[in-house]
C-alpha cells in the first residue's frame, strides 16, 4: 500500500467522502456474509461491517493507498467478525444446543492462534477464495447463493421470493452450482 498525497485537507475529506460512497455499494453484501456467523441476527452483522467501515475511513485518513477497496472491506469484515466470535467465546456468551457444537467452536477459535498458523493460513486461503467466487457472482446469482445456502431455504420458498417459477430456480440454482464447481476447480489449479 502506497501512500495517498492530498494537496490540502479538504480535498483529503471530500475523497474520502468519496470513496467511502462508492463502498456503500458492498454494505448489504458485508452484511449478508456476516449474518450467517451471528444466527442471522442482522444487527451483529450490521456492527461488524460498520467497524470495517470505520477501519478503511481511518486508513485512508491516514493516508494509505488501498488499491481494491472491495476486498480490503471483505477481509477486514472477516477479520471483524472473528474478532467478535472469539470474543463472545471468551465472554461465554454463545449458547450452544450440544457439547459437539461448543467443541468446533472452541476448536474455530484454537486455529487462529499463533501455534496453528499452518492451519490458519490454509483456513484464510480457502475463505477467501470462497469470497472471491461469490463476489465473483451476479447480483442475482448472490439473493440465490445466499438464500439456499446460508439462509437454508427451499428452491420452492425461493422461487416464492425470487417471484420466479420453481423450474426456473431449479435450472438456476443448477447454473449456480456447476459455476462454483468450476471456480473451485480453478483455483485448485492454482
Amino acid at each position: 500500500m502506497n501512500p495517498i498525497k492530498f494537496t490540502n485537507k479538504e480535498q483529503k475529506d471530500k475523497e474520502i467522502e468519496n470513496i467511502i460512497n462508492e463502498c456503500e455499494q458492498y454494505r448489504e453484501q458485508l452484511i449478508m456474509y456476516c449474518r450467517q456467523y451471528f444466527d442471522y441476527d442482522y444487527e451483529a452483522a450490521e456492527d461488524c461491517v460498520q467497524e470495517a467501515y470505520i477501519a478503511i475511513i481511518e486508513t485512508l485518513q491516514s493516508g494509505i493507498e488501498i488499491n481494491n477497496y472491495k476486498s480490503w472491506l471483505y477481509t477486514v469484515t472477516l477479520n471483524k467478525k472473528n474478532q467478535a466470535i472469539k470474543d463472545k467465546l471468551k465472554r461465554n456468551e454463545y449458547d450452544f444446543d450440544s457439547n459437539e457444537a461448543k467443541d468446533k467452536a472452541i476448536e474455530n477459535e484454537l486455529s487462529s492462534n499463533f501455534d496453528y498458523v499452518d492451519n490458519m493460513i490454509t483456513d484464510d486461503m480457502v475463505e477467501e477464495r470462497a469470497l472471491r467466487i461469490i463476489a465473483e457472482l451476479s447480483a442475482d446469482e448472490q439473493k440465490l447463493y445466499t438464500l439456499y445456502y446460508w439462509e437454508h431455504k427451499k428452491l420452492k420458498e425461493i422461487a416464492t421470493i425470487l417471484n420466479i417459477t420453481y423450474s426456473n430456480t431449479r435450472k438456476r440454482h443448477e447454473l449456480l452450482r456447476k459455476k462454483i464447481i468450476e471456480k473451485i476447480k480453478e483455483y485448485e489449479k492454482e
